[in-house]
């Protein structure tokens, strides 16, 4: 965790809800809320090696700039354009793509898909201080829906408080996700806190009019740097290393 993370006062919060600048908080969904980059990453080496073009996880992170972060259409270009030229000729990004998401979704049922731990609390403290709470993801409706009922979070997050990709014209770093979670929580965009885990969507957050943290569940290479570059006002690791209320009262003090 960046400074400030655990210094944190628990008493700038106490009935001052009708005070605070931040109403409304929106989660990214993979990888913030549930962790299953292991199924996407080796999904995306798995479609690769199909095309002739076998790395090592490393090697991905380093050659693949989309591969944190998204979307999926991204990450097959980014390999598309790393085959070899007599493949590229002879394939096209869509058939990397249809490859690449028939890999993630075998990963993904040999996957535990559950909150990453303290994220309940989290959520279940804010909510109780009264602000609301909402997904914007770019994940696909199909596998969005498959990843909140198996993990248990439809329950917290009914249909009408999710955006998803088919929601919005443009993805992230376009700041359509997040000007729409803000207008279903029928909030101002800067009275909005945004969670996310890459520096794309710490990037539409701010496009957004929004303040962001970052959340990163890979820590690998310049993650971290890259989401203060692209403007978290802070990171954490771990759910189970906030106090909400706290960060809540010190953002609403700056």
């Amino acid at each position: 965790m960046i400074p400030f993370s655990r210094s944190l006062k628990t008493s700038a919060i106490k009935n001052e809800e009708a005070e605070m600048s931040i109403r409304g908080i929106a989660f990214d969904l993979e990888g913030t809320v549930i962790d299953v980059e292991a199924a996407h990453h080796h999904g995306h080496l798995a479609a690769a090696s199909e095309f002739g073009l076998k790395m090592s996880l490393d090697a991905a992170y380093a050659k693949l700039p989309h591969i944190i972060g998204g979307p999926d259409e991204k990450v097959c270009e980014d390999i598309h354009a790393l085959l070899d030229q007599s493949m590229r000729a002879r394939v096209n990004v869509e058939e990397i793509l249809a490859r690449d998401r028939l890999h993630y979704e075998r990963l993904l049922w040999d996957s535990p898909i559950e909150p990453r731990p303290g994220f309940l609390d989290f959520c279940e403290a804010v909510r109780s201080a009264g602000l609301k709470v909402t997904i914007g993801s770019l994940t696909p409706a199909k596998q969005a829906v498959l990843l909140l009922e198996r993990s248990g979070l439809a329950a917290n997050f009914g249909p009408h408080s999710v955006v998803l990709r088919e929601h919005v014209e443009k993805p992230k770093p376009a700041p359509d996700v997040f000007l729409k979670t803000a207008a279903i929580m029928a909030v101002a965009p800067r009275e909005q806190l945004i969670f996310e885990d890459s520096p794309r969507g710490v990037t539409a957050a701010l496009a957004a009019g929004s303040r962001a943290i970052g959340m990163p569940v890979i820590l690998r290479g310049n993650l971290v740097g890259a989401l203060v570059d692209a403007g978290a006002c802070r990171i954490f690791f771990d759910w189970r290393d906030i106090n909400a209320l706290a960060l809540i009262g010190t953002l609403n003090s700056e």
